[in-house]
């Protein structure tokens, strides 16, 4: 134990952060402090029972939390909560968390990113979607201010796979057996990553600090459209699967969590919002168009090849190994349980 470099995780009780928890904690290379809100919450418990793995109280929204939780650390990994703190938020304490760790002496800083859409679609305000905006402009100060004195990756994800149980991409079955995707998205390919290997490219990113710094990994499991999900649905299956677009309005109006919602709108409609907070049509009208219309910049497969040779390859054969049936839910996104959400909802439940 006194040999093992401790890592610090923020956002560690997350659907990405449980992955690199187990995967650090579970390498025999790696301590693992976790900040959590709650020391008492299931996914907090399920963490501490781990090997290697620590607890420490207190919120990514409080310096002195913060400073306390980077203090003595080796590395760190860093998931801020957009959904929570906003996208005004996100930016400022974000960007305070990155000083933070450099004044405490940390050596290896990785930022758990989403691309930056409205910069990727040369500042069309019509990309403008503020819980990716807010986490990819974090993302390109830190590489901005190089690899003297920290090391620092980025690594950045795309919608998870794992949505298709738990998420916006639910699909809703039909009187006939059949099972209909019916969303805004056109044609476009999206980047789905299955959240099983999100470990494995962190472990990676710290057991090879000479390669991984200065990088943005960008990474993927298969990159589809909604109309290769149905259609490999259907192969898997054998049951009859069809994406539907329709209009974003038209999808808002059955989506939306009630009329007039925030971004943020698990906090409540009488949570103190400005103008900095979107609405979750603007965000999510954004959101899908971005994605649905395959805007992303194209992942590399080689490199991730050789990270993880192992890796998850297509959405064929996640399917299979997750045994997916188009009824098949499960509880990913942490917000639900959180805020008390009823399982088996799809408005308002976001991944990347």
């Amino acid at each position: 134990m006194a040999d093992l470099k401790e890592i610090l995780v923020i956002g560690g009780t997350g659907a990405q952060g449980i992955p690199v928890v187990k995967a650090l904690a579970e390498s025999g290379r790696y301590r693992v402090r976790v900040l959590t809100r709650s020391t008492e919450s299931s996914r907090a418990k399920q963490l501490a029972a781990l090997p290697n793995v620590a607890l420490i109280q207190g919120t990514q929204d409080n310096q002195q939390d913060l400073h306390r939780a980077f203090r003595g650390v080796y590395g760190a990994w860093v998931n801020t909560d957009g959904f929570t703190l906003g996208e005004k938020d996100e930016l400022f304490y974000g960007i305070r968390a990155y000083e933070i760790a450099r004044s405490e002496g940390v050596q290896h800083y990785v930022w758990a990113n989403i691309e930056y859409a409205l910069e990727i679609a040369s500042f069309d305000e019509k990309y403008h979607c503020g819980h990716m905006d807010g986490k990819g402009r974090v993302g390109k100060f830190i590489l901005a201010l190089g690899q003297e004195g920290m090391k620092s990756t980025v690594f950045s994800t795309g919608p998870y796979m794992d949505m298709l149980i738990d998420g916006l991409f639910v699909p809703a079955e039909q009187p006939d057996g059949s099972f209909v995707w019916a969303n805004s998205a056109k044609d476009g390919k999206v980047p789905l990553i299955a959240l099983d290997d999100v470990g494995i490219y962190n472990l990676w990113i710290f057991d090879n600090p000479s390669e991984s710094a200065g990088l943005d990994l960008s990474v993927m499991t298969d990159e589809v459209s909604f109309d290769d999900i149905a259609r490999t649905f259907t192969d898997i299956t054998g049951k009859q699967g069809l994406h539907k677009s329709i209009p974003f309005e038209a999808y808002a109006d059955i989506a939306e969590p009630y009329p007039g919602a925030a971004v943020n709108w698990a906090l409540g409609p009488d949570a103190v919002r400005d103008d900095s907070v979107m609405s979750w049509r603007e965000n999510f009208d954004a959101w899908w168009r971005y994605w649905g219309g395959g805007v992303s910049k194209p992942r590399d497969r080689a490199l991730l090849d050789r990270i993880h040779p192992k890796r998850i390859k297509s959405l064929a054969e996640w399917m299979e190994r997750v045994g997916y049936d188009g009824k098949k839910r499960g509880s990913i996104l942490k917000m639900v349980e959180d805020w008390g959400i009823k399982q088996g909802a799809q408005v308002g439940k976001v991944g990347a």
